[in-house]
């Protein structure tokens, strides 16, 4: 059976059929191990190449039904900030205050958050490559300039019940879920306006 036909006329997806083939190559190996069979058939079976799942990116039309909403929910200055410069939601986790420059438009990206247990941990970002500063634009400036004074926290984006504390990475990811099916907008991941900052760029 190919990967893209099923009985109920559903596709299988290819890390499904890999999980199959490795429980089966598992079990035929220990079949030889008893002497019950004198060699492992699963040994040449190979999977079909793995299909890379095509990035969905927002549409313009989407950006401006995401802003919209996202005022609704509490959520527009990190959505914003997001579709103008792609940053991933470790990166926009961490921010703090004291990264940007509000005068020149300066953010300094040098950290990320990570989950540790069941803690919000801030540490250096995995490649050299991610360590950056990137201009804002002027309107973004100023909406993220109005947004600080509402804001009682180092954190661009604090944790809603402790201001203390940066945000969960994963925070952002539910809500544009959330945002899209109000918005009335195909759910995207949360990559995907990353994306449409780089193709925009």
């Amino acid at each position: 059976m190919k990967p893209d036909e099923h009985a109920n006329g559903k596709g299988i997806a290819d890390s499904q059929i890999r999980c199959c083939r490795s429980l089966c190559r598992q079990a035929l190996e220990k079949a030889v191990e008893e002497h019950l069979i004198l060699c492992n058939p699963a040994i040449g079976c190979k999977c079909p190449p793995a299909k890379r799942e095509e990035m969905k990116i927002p549409s313009g039309e989407t950006v401006q039904r995401v802003l919209i909403q996202a005022k609704e929910e509490n959520y527009y200055e990190l959505f914003l900030l997001e579709f103008a410069t792609g940053l991933r939601l470790r990166e926009l986790a961490a921010l703090q205050w004291d990264d940007l420059n509000l005068t020149t438009g300066e953010l300094r990206i040098d950290k990320q958050a990570s989950i540790v247990g069941s803690e919000v941990v801030i540490c250096e970002p995995k490649t050299k490559a991610a360590v950056c500063t990137m201009i804002l634009p002027p309107s973004v400036r100023r909406v993220l300039a109005e947004y600080k004074t509402k804001v009682d926290s180092r954190w661009m984006f604090p944790s809603p019940k402790k201001e203390d504390l940066p945000m969960r990475p994963s925070s952002p990811h539910k809500r544009l879920h959330r945002i899209l099916d109000y918005a009335g907008c195909e759910r995207v991941r949360f990559h995907g306006p990353c994306h449409t900052f780089a193709t925009n760029a």
